[in-house]
């Protein structure tokens, strides 16, 4: 049988299986809390694989690769690195506080939170232009790496490739909301961390091992291709800073804390992240590199790759890898491009719909026509986006590196101040987020050349959580009964613990 047929095969399955758990979920979706974050009723392997899919988009399945193909082993140190501190970092430092704040809240949106943390009108209306601005550049992305694969593996148009991905998460995430997002999330988790260790395995007993892949690169390509930071030189540390800190404020990533169940999930929760990441992140940063060594080896052909980088992975898989693992890897990238468009999408369409239009213009909507408009927004945004990734784009892994740089500046002090630090003020977080959208911007356009760090995240960052503190120490402060009510976490989880005995949840409280 034609191996096309096989692929195309494990494709509509796959893409069935994720329509089918989409309806499930549409079924098992009775509120807007349920829609929007799941009830706050999402166990641990469910929001460990939802964030660690989410996370690992196609840019670790795809431009990571890419970047490794050229930059060699300084790559996979980047992704432990990446794993360590957007992983048990990350986690550690925001998830159980601002689960505990978003409930007493009752906010179910990263504006909603904002809003009610710092009783500020204009820090929702600016948080939610900004998740609608840069969410959607970073969807784009997304339909960019299914597009290059499916070019690859089927030879069809990039047009074509992106309809494909946009009519599939468009329809589950519409119908299906949030928990059909960490439903799927978990699926793909799964297959993405099956492909990260099957394709390191391949290659070294391909390529004859560590030591045989070492030696090939260093005597072809160059031995700074195997030294840290070598090729990379001071990127490196950046590398590290975009695809750590940035996720930190990356709100399709922070709002799956506020679905998590209990401080069991949360605990529990910090270990298994930790460990997929440190597997999917270094392994396929490390196909990447073995990909070089199959090319300098002349094992495969290295022309496609020349094109574009981004299609290391795809010309590993159809030319040189096992059929079976060619499939594996097919449905694994699709699904880690899925996996972290769906987040966007429904986060996109919840800021526009409940944070621009019910809450931002006070347009008076019951809960199932909010429900409603989301799902149809929810639709209207995957069509812009997938019209708009139709332009003409750079490297999948360079588009991820701006969005991270200008959400982390934007979100990081707001978040993190807002849930370790009392004396976080109004304006404290609106001239943050306003600093955080600006100077990157303007480091990545008009003020490039005049940076001396070499790229905008490190500048824009310390602006942004500089202005923070600069701006908290001289405005007025918030009422400090609310603060220290918000901040009494020890005495909400015990509290938490006694409706549990009485088998009731913090939410029905």
């Amino acid at each position: 049988m034609d191996y096309k047929i096989i692929y195309a095969l494990a494709l509509i399955a796959y893409t069935f299986i994720m329509l089918f758990i989409g309806f499930k979920a549409f079924k098992a979706t009775k509120s807007l809390e349920d829609f929007y974050i799941g009830g706050r009723k999402i166990g641990v392997w469910v929001i460990a694989f939802a964030y660690v899919s989410t996370w690992n988009s196609a840019v670790t399945y795809v431009g990571f690769p890419g970047n490794a193909y050229k930059m060699g082993m300084p790559m996979i140190a980047s992704g432990i690195l990446s794993a360590i501190f957007a992983g048990f970092i990350g986690w550690l430092l925001m998830a159980r506080r601002l689960r505990i704040q978003s409930t007493k809240l009752h906010s179910l949106t990263i504006p909603d939170y904002l809003e009610a943390r710092y009783k500020s009108y204009g820090v929702r209306i600016l948080s939610t232009i900004a998740i609608l601005i840069f969410s959607g550049i970073y969807l784009v992305a997304q339909y960019a790496a299914v597009a290059y694969i499916l070019q690859i593996y089927f030879g069809l148009s990039y047009g074509v490739s992106v309809l494909i991905m946009a009519v599939t998460i468009g329809i589950y995430t519409s119908v299906g909301g949030y928990l059909a997002v960490v439903w799927t999330d978990l699926i793909q988790g799964i297959i993405m961390t099956i492909v990260a260790v099957s394709v390191p395995i391949f290659c070294l007993v391909a390529l004859g091992g560590w030591n045989e892949i070492n030696v090939t690169l260093a005597t072809n390509v160059s031995p700074a291709f195997n030294e840290i930071p070598g090729l990379m030189g001071p990127l490196m540390f950046s590398y590290m800073a975009f695809y750590t800190l940035g996720s930190i404020g990356s709100p399709q990533l922070t709002v799956k804390f506020f679905s998590i169940r209990d401080k069991k999930v949360w605990k529990y929760g910090l270990l298994l992240i930790t460990l997929v990441l440190a597997v999917q992140t270094p392994g396929m940063a490390f196909s990447g590199v073995a990909t070089r060594a199959a090319v300098e080896k002349g094992l495969m052909s290295g022309a496609v790759i020349a094109q574009n980088a981004d299609f290391t992975m795809p010309a590993l898989m159809t030319t040189f890898a096992p059929k079976i693992l060619s499939i594996l890897y097919l449905v694994g990238v699709f699904g880690a491009s899925m996996s972290t468009a769906d987040s966007l999408l429904l986060t996109s369409s919840t800021a526009l719909v409940r944070d621009l239009m019910q809450k931002g213009l006070r347009i008076e909507m019951e809960d199932k026509k909010v429900q409603k408009l989301t799902s149809i927004a929810t639709l209207a945004i995957t069509a812009v986006t997938a019209v708009l990734s139709l332009m003409d784009l750079p490297m999948v892994v360079m588009i991820s590196v701006m969005q991270l740089t200008v959400v982390g500046a934007a979100f990081m002090p707001s978040l993190v101040f807002g849930i370790w630090w009392k004396k976080g003020t109004k304006t404290a977080s609106l001239v943050s987020i306003a600093s955080g959208l600006a100077v990157p911007i303007l480091l990545f356009t008009v003020f490039s050349k005049y940076n001396p760090f070499g790229h905008p995240f490190w500048p824009s960052i310390i602006i942004s959580f500089g202005s923070y503190a600069i701006c908290s120490k001289f405005s007025k402060p918030l009422p400090e009964k609310f603060v220290n009510d918000l901040f009494a976490y020890k005495e909400w989880e015990e509290q938490e613990a006694e409706w549990s005995k009485e088998g009731v949840s913090a939410n029905e409280k």
